[in-house]
C-alpha cells in the first residue's frame, strides 16, 4: 500500500487528519473512556481501543488489497471504467458518521484525466457489527440479482482486516450521490421533516410535503416482499436512517441503504400444500405491520420516539397498492390490488385491531415504540378501516 495515495478527513472538520494528530489517536467510538485523563496523549495507554487512525489505516488496507481489485470492480460496474493501478491518483476517505452497527466512510477516488468517482465503505468493529456485515453484504448482493429495479446499492467486495486492536470488517458499495438522510423534527410542537444536507444544514418541509417520500418507501418495501415465500426486508427503522431521499425536478427518489434481515416473519407455513391459502393472510400481516411502523421515528434520528401524522397512512396504502399492481404482472394470481382490497374488507374494525395487536406482540416493539403506539393504536385502526371502506 502506498500511503501517499490516501488522505483522511472527518466530515464536518476542515483539516486533514494525519497520523499522530489528536483526532488520529481519538477512539473511533467518539467516547473517551472514564479511566483515561482528558489529555489525548493518554489515549495510547489503552492498547485495546480502536482509534480513528486505526480505522483509517484498516480502511486503506482493505481498499488497496490485491492491487485495488475491489475498488477496480466498483469502478467498472458503476462507472464503466477499467483502470490500471497507476491511474488511481488519490483516494480520499471521509468518516461520515457512527451508526448502531457501522461507521460509514465516503470514498472519493481521483483518477487520471481529472475524473472523480464516489463509493461508500461500510465498516464494523463491534461484535454485533462484525456478525452483520458479511450477512448484509450477501443479502444485498442476492436481492440485486433477483430484483431488477435498483433501490439498493450495488456492492463489490467484503473482507475482515486483522489488526493489533482486533478485527475490522468492511464492504464497499455504491454511493448514492445527492441522496440525503431525513427525520422528523419538532419546532414549537409542530412536527416537520428535516432533510439533512451534506454540510450539516437542515432543510425543513411540512409533513404533508413529505408524503411522497413515505409513499415511495412503502412501495419499495412491498416491491421486495415475496408474496409466495413471505420473505421481506425486516427489521427496518426510520430512526436509523435506513432510507435516503433525493428530490429532483418535482420528483422524489428513494433508496434503501441497509438490510439487516430478509426472511418470513409471519406465523404462516410456506409448504406447497398450504402456500396459496396463506398468501393473503401473510400479505395482510406484512401490510398492517408496515402501516404502523411507517409512522414511527425519533426526533432528529436519536431523540424521543414519536408517531408521524395520520396522513402518512393514506400514502403508505397508495405505495403498497401501487407495488401490488407491479406484482400482478409477475405473478399468475390476477389483479392483486383488487383481490387484497376485497380481502381486507372482510374484516370489521374489532378484527383489524385484534390482528394488529397480535402482529405487534410477535414483532417485539421496544418500550418507547409501545408507549407511542398505545395512544394512537385505535385511531390508526379506525383510519385503515375507513380508507378501505371507501377505496
Amino acid at each position: 500500500m502506498d500511503s501517499r495515495l490516501f488522505c483522511f478527513f472527518i466530515s464536518g472538520e476542515e483539516n486533514q487528519v494525519f497520523p499522530g494528530s489528536g483526532l488520529w489517536q481519538f477512539p473511533l467510538s467518539g467516547k473517551t473512556p472514564d479511566f483515561l485523563t482528558d489529555s489525548l496523549s493518554d489515549h495510547k495507554t489503552c492498547d485495546s481501543i480502536i482509534t480513528i487512525g486505526d480505522y483509517f489505516l484498516a480502511s486503506s488496507m482493505f481498499l488497496s488489497e490485491n492491487a485495488f481489485s475491489i475498488l477496480k470492480s466498483g469502478l467498472k460496474i458503476v462507472y464503466d471504467i477499467s483502470v490500471q493501478t497507476d491511474q488511481i491518483c488519490k483516494v480520499t476517505l471521509f468518516l461520515e458518521k457512527h451508526g448502531a452497527f457501522y461507521h460509514p466512510l465516503k470514498i472519493q477516488v481521483a483518477l487520471t484525466e481529472h475524473r472523480i468517482c464516489l463509493f461508500v465503505l461500510n465498516g464494523a468493529v463491534s461484535k454485533q457489527g462484525l456478525l452483520l456485515i458479511e450477512k448484509e453484504y450477501q443479502l444485498i448482493s442476492g436481492l440485486n440479482k433477483i430484483y431488477l429495479k435498483r433501490y439498493l446499492p450495488q456492492v463489490f467486495g467484503v473482507d475482515v482486516i486483522k489488526t493489533d486492536k482486533g478485527r475490522i470488517g468492511f464492504f464497499l458499495g455504491e454511493w448514492f450521490d445527492g441522496f440525503k438522510e431525513f427525520h422528523v423534527t419538532k419546532d414549537q410542537d409542530i412536527k416537520q421533516i428535516s432533510i439533512w444536507e451534506s454540510d450539516g444544514k437542515r432543510n425543513y418541509i411540512p409533513e404533508t410535503s413529505a408524503l411522497p417520500i413515505y409513499q415511495e418507501i412503502s412501495r419499495i418495501l412491498t416491491y421486495y416482499y415475496d408474496i409466495e415465500s413471505f420473505e421481506q426486508i425486516f427489521p427496518w427503522h426510520h430512526a436509523a436512517g435506513d432510507f435516503i431521499v433525493r428530490q429532483e425536478d418535482g420528483k422524489v427518489h428513494v433508496r434503501l441503504i441497509t438490510i439487516r434481515g430478509y426472511s418470513s416473519v409471519t406465523p404462516f407455513g410456506t409448504n406447497e400444500a398450504d402456500k396459496k391459502k396463506h398468501i393473503l393472510p401473510s400479505l395482510l400481516f406484512f401490510f398492517l405491520n408496515m402501516t404502523l411502523r411507517m409512522r414511527l421515528d425519533r426526533i432528529n434520528g436519536t431523540g424521543r420516539m414519536v408517531m408521524l401524522g395520520e396522513q402518512m397512512v393514506s400514502s403508505t396504502i397508495d405505495g403498497f397498492l401501487s407495488a401490488l399492481d407491479e406484482k400482478s404482472l409477475d405473478y399468475d394470481y390476477g389483479d392483486l390490488r383488487l383481490i387484497f382490497i376485497e380481502f381486507f374488507r372482510q374484516f370489521n374494525l374489532e378484527q383489524i385491531m385484534g390482528l394488529l395487536e397480535n402482529i405487534l406482540e410477535d414483532c417485539h416493539l421496544d418500550p418507547s415504540e409501545i408507549e407511542v403506539t398505545t395512544g394512537n393504536f385505535e385511531s390508526h385502526c379506525k383510519l385503515l378501516h375507513s380508507i378501505f371502506k371507501n377505496v
